[in-house]
């Protein structure tokens, strides 16, 4: 079986058919993951030149070691890989690679947006910066790429909730771990007056009241400050202003809720606080770029 992953060019964009060598014996490809490729096989060499892909890729070594040679700025390094080291490369992160002697893998490729919208922190993807990374040493990624490939075998058994979960897992890790996430918070704490444990008394509050109408005033009061420097410290510490992150947070449980079965746009708009279901749609479909139904018949 022939890899279903896509490489560009990086000089124009162009498919390219280095992947065309990779050798597949177990894929996701019937499994109809949206945004998620997942293929375990070997190749007897592999040689891409500054290309890119459009995912998240996560390459997990499996069976010997492999003695390569990678491009970098205009240099060449030669690395030794052993199983169980994973390559990590962000989007759009052009790459060479000089493979000569047959390499085992597990890949594990994730669409940025999907990655993304996954991810439960609260983060300003315009801001995050990543780095590609090789021979990373990683039990808890390693773990999760592990437990895809056993979901594959399965058959994807355990549903659409399960594959959300195991999203949610790889993206927080990777994102805490791997990019400038902890130094976007410490700028934004060093700034802001507030602290992490007032954020996260409003951030339980909306959870309790997620459904009903919680207004600026219910927050401030929460806190003991003023309207106007509510406003102010919150967007300060979290980017967001009060309403946008409500929106998240709700948006974020009805994604949660279409999952199940029998779901009803209608009553999860009204359980969630929208002001009927044509609002929730919109919002939905905004931040989405599907609607709610469009969702459910992905699921």
């Amino acid at each position: 079986m022939k890899s279903k992953l896509e490489f560009f060019q990086a000089t124009n964009e162009q498919l390219s058919d280095c992947g065309q060598v990779l050798d597949i014996e177990l894929s996701s490809e019937a499994l109809g993951w949206q945004g998620v490729i997942l293929e375990k096989g070997s190749s007897p060499h592999f040689y891409p030149q500054n290309v890119y892909t459009p995912y998240f890729y996560f390459a997990l070594a499996l069976e010997e070691e492999l003695h390569w040679q990678v491009g970098e700025q205009h240099n060449e390094i030669t690395l030794k890989t052993t199983p169980g080291n994973i390559w990590i490369n962000p989007p759009k992160t052009p790459f060479t690679h000089d493979i000569s002697e047959p390499c085992y893998f597990v890949i594990l490729a994730v669409e940025a947006s999907t990655f993304l919208n996954s991810c439960p922190l609260n983060i300003d993807s315009k801001k995050l910066s990543f780095l590609n990374n090789y021979n990373v040493i990683d039990e808890t990624i390693k773990g999760i790429i592990e437990l895809f490939l056993l979901e594959v075998a399965a058959q994807g058994r355990n549903g659409k909730v399960y594959l959300n979960q195991l999203l949610a897992l790889l993206s927080t890790h990777y994102i805490q771990h791997y990019s400038n996430y902890f130094d976007l918070q410490n700028s934004q704490q060093r700034i802001s007056k507030f602290e992490q444990r007032q954020v996260d008394k409003v951030a339980s509050y909306i959870q309790t009241h997620i459904g009903e109408a919680v207004t600026v005033d219910d927050l401030a009061e929460l806190l003991n400050c003023s309207k106007f420097y509510f406003l102010r410290e919150f967007k300060k510490f979290t980017g967001l202003t009060p309403y946008q992150y409500l929106m998240n947070e709700r948006l974020s449980k009805a994604k949660a809720m279409l999952t199940q079965p029998n779901a009803r746009i209608a009553e999860i708009a009204s359980a969630l606080g929208f002001n009927d279901q044509a609002h929730f749609t919109r919002t939905f479909k905004s931040h989405f770029g599907v609607t709610p139904g469009q969702f459910i018949k992905s699921d």
